[in-house]
């Protein structure tokens, strides 16, 4: 089965784009000298210099002012862009997907216990288990000998307690306390499963890592493997849409975290980042990195070139897109994505990257509702001038034309990125809305 995904041009600018431009010029060079008689030397000398671009390289200097001849535009560090739209063919190979989306292994899915099973293995439950009954041996020595509520759990008993969180935030009740939970007037489910005290005590001791062989420099470490692994499993059972959406979440959490960070425009404010790519049709969130500062990024590159390529490691080469905010794109990760990933990239980008003709900045004198657009290879860039003032600038991959709505007047460009920016904005949403998350200062 395969999925157009959008109907652009499989022909672009040469690569070597100063080669391009300097070929043109001596490939028209003779019918110059056959005219060259008819008018005066001086002013052919001016014409002539019209068709001629700048051929220094990106390390000379040059004014602040765009650099544009026929069509030619130049960012401040010398990136080459055309104003000139590229021929329109068939649709290009980048924009066709072969793979077909959803879940990888509904057959075994009867239930809703079924589907949480394929996510949250009994591998994992066995970790949470073994690791929990040490912390249970370590705190047992401070209680009586005898006393019921301390002693090992199993797995029939942590699945109980998995369910009772779940119920809590099916009810929405994350911000009740344990003894709002277990009053009598409070639902009798919670007090028919176990009671109060016990609820309390394994909440208390329940870990997800050996506290012994911990790695000290990881401060992800008490819980990394049980993450790893889930996030395993969310990979591998389902296949995304044509359309992907690389974001970040705010995991509300005020206690005690080495990591814990402030996002002033999140409902929660502070709490754990979590970066996620989800599906922009149905919002299931493919895989995801939880951000703890510098130990986040290992190798020498960006963070957010590091952190698109992990999280885009299982839809490599298979040409879908991936639609992300201004804080990761840029123009060599939108050219390494495309030339040995085989993904597209759709993203606004920061005004003061150096790719980024000065003309396409903010000015007073753009008309309000028009659009610029620049060419580089397979590169599309934008400039919307929504209000006075103002601009919005977008750089895609997938697109390769000026295609505007006459209603709107936005560029297509922009009207698709709005249509596929929120996937993991929803996906937030939707885990808030059912939060299980307790109250705790760890």
């Amino acid at each position: 089965m395969t999925a157009l995904r959008h109907t652009g041009c499989d022909s672009a600018l040469d690569p070597d784009f100063e080669k391009t431009v300097l070929q043109w010029y001596n490939d028209s060079e003779s019918d110059v000298d056959d005219n060259f008689a008819e008018s005066d030397g001086e002013d052919k000398v001016e014409e002539l210099s019209e068709h001629i671009d700048d051929t220094s390289s990106e390390d000379d200097e040059f004014e602040e002012r765009p650099l544009q001849r026929d069509g030619i535009l130049k960012g401040k560090n010398g990136f080459a862009w055309s104003s000139r739209e590229p021929a329109k063919t068939r649709t290009p190979s980048r924009n066709i997907v072969v793979k077909v989306p959803g879940i990888k292994n509904a057959r075994v899915v009867i239930r809703e216990i079924d589907a949480w099973a394929i996510l949250f293995t009994p591998t994992i439950l066995n970790e949470i288990i073994t690791h929990t009954n040490e912390e249970i041996e370590r705190q047992g020595v401070k209680y009586q000998p005898g006393t019921k509520y301390v002693h090992p759990t199993d797995n029939v008993e942590i699945n109980a307690l998995l369910g009772l969180l779940y119920i809590a935030g099916a009810r929405k009740g994350a911000h009740l306390s344990v003894q709002q939970m277990f009053s009598s007037q409070g639902p009798q489910i919670y007090r028919c499963i176990m009671p109060e005290i016990r609820f309390k005590f394994l909440l208390n001791c329940l870990r997800f890592d050996d506290k012994e062989k911990r790695n000290r420099e990881d401060k992800f470490s008490p819980i990394r493997q049980i993450w790893e692994d889930f996030i395993e499993n969310c990979t591998k059972s389902y296949s995304p849409h044509c359309y992907v959406t690389i974001d970040e979440q705010l995991l509300g959490f005020r206690g005690k975290c080495p990591f814990r960070v402030y996002i002033g425009s999140k409902p929660d404010k502070y709490g754990i980042k979590v970066v996620c790519m989800c599906d922009s049709r149905t919002y299931y969130m493919i895989s995801a990195i939880p951000y703890i500062g510098k130990n986040t990024n290992p190798t020498n590159k960006s963070v957010p070139m590091y952190l698109v390529k992990e999280l885009s490691k299982s839809i490599h080469g298979t040409n879908r897109n991936i639609t992300m905010d201004n804080w990761f794109t840029s123009v060599p990760l939108a050219k390494e994505m495309l030339s040995s990933k085989d993904l597209t990239i759709v993203g606004t980008i920061r005004h003061n990257k150096r790719e980024i003709p000065p003309s396409f900045l903010p000015s007073k004198n753009k008309p309000v509702l028009t659009s610029e657009f620049a060419f580089s290879d397979k590169l599309t860039l934008v400039s919307f001038t929504p209000k006075r003032n103002q601009s919005v600038i977008l750089i895609s991959t997938m697109h390769a034309d000026k295609n505007v709505n006459e209603v709107s007047k936005k560029p297509e460009i922009i009207e698709f990125y709005n249509s596929t920016k929120g996937g993991v904005d929803t996906f937030d949403q939707m885990a808030h809305n059912y939060t299980v998350s307790r109250k705790t200062r760890r």
